[in-house]
């Protein structure tokens, strides 16, 4: 997984504007010579999160909230909620997409 914050909203690099909200990509969404791109850019803030592809099963609750609030967009949650059972990551992602809905 791919963690993505600009210091600028908006900023842009390679072919996509990058929000001031950190933004969760799943693994593979950039080529090799992207994320080098990305990573050198002094705008970005990239953090790579290997071996976990947004919620692998033994991610557990406490850092799978974490990923929950901060995420950046809505269409992250909708990943991170994909398959997630436990109440306590539900009402998380429930209380950030209404954050996110009211921004």
């Amino acid at each position: 997984m791919i963690k993505i914050t600009s210091k600028r909203d908006g900023f842009r690099r390679c072919g996509m504007a990058h929000s001031a909200k950190p933004t969760l990509h799943r693994d593979g969404c950039f080529s090799k010579k992207q994320l080098d791109v990305l990573q050198a850019e002094p705008m970005l803030i990239v953090e790579i999160f290997e071996g976990v592809d947004f919620v692998e099963d033994n991610l557990n609750a406490r850092d799978t909230i974490k990923l929950v609030k901060e995420a950046g967009d809505l269409a992250s949650l909708d990943v991170l909620a994909e398959g997630e059972e436990r109440k306590s990551v539900l009402e998380a992602i429930a209380a950030r997409r209404k954050e996110l809905t009211k921004e």
